[in-house]
């Protein structure tokens, strides 16, 4: 059985990084020989436009060149079960937009959150505590939490995820500074073009 994995931003980033992981490139590789499905969402393509260049136009080649699916989603689903994950404390609300990433591949039913982001994504303790909160909301299915390295079985180094929390915590300011709600910060990546 082929595995749905979930593509964090940290994956796409990290794939250029100097001294890139052996384990991001046999990822990308496994994907594109099909031997996985690999899925984005809108939300990757909104936080990837906001890296600086060349990083960002690499990124959406990468996309654009491998074998990867859009998922789709109800920015009212994502919102509700966001701010269930973050009324419990999971992350802390600057990382709103990560709770979303997951949100996203729960609501999509992924087998696997593949991110290299060990603050906040690939950590057992955070996954116990988001299926606990799927189970509330009746998503039988919570994606695992793996990094590339768990998948592919190759170590490897990251450096440009400090781009990926500074983007975060900036579109996090900006949304509160403009009083945009998550629902309809999510509902205007519907109409976004990228």
């Amino acid at each position: 059985m082929k595995l749905k994995l979930y593509l964090g931003v940290s994956i796409f980033t990290s794939y250029f990084e100097d001294f890139k992981s052996k384990a991001i490139d046999t990822l990308f590789l496994e994907i594109k020989k099909d031997n996985f499905w690999g899925f984005y969402s809108l939300l990757t393509l909104e936080e990837l436009s906001s890296l600086p260049s060349p990083l960002k136009e690499n990124t959406f080649n990468l996309i654009s060149e491998t074998k990867l699916y859009l998922c789709e989603f109800n920015p009212e689903d994502i919102a509700e079960l966001t701010n269930a994950y973050l009324s419990e404390k999971i992350i802390a609300p600057e990382m709103e937009l990560s709770a979303c990433h997951f949100a996203i591949a729960t609501i999509n039913e992924m087998d696997i959150f593949v991110s290299v982001d060990t603050t906040y994504a690939a950590n057992e303790i955070l996954y116990r505590r988001f299926k606990k909160i799927n189970q509330k909301f009746g998503y039988v299915k919570t994606p695992e939490i793996r990094m590339p390295e768990e998948i592919t079985g190759i170590p490897g180094p990251y450096q440009n995820l400090k781009l990926i929390y500074q983007s975060r915590k900036q579109k996090y300011e900006k949304m509160k500074e403009e009083n945009l709600s998550l629902l309809d910060f999510l509902n205007s990546l519907l109409k976004k073009k990228f």
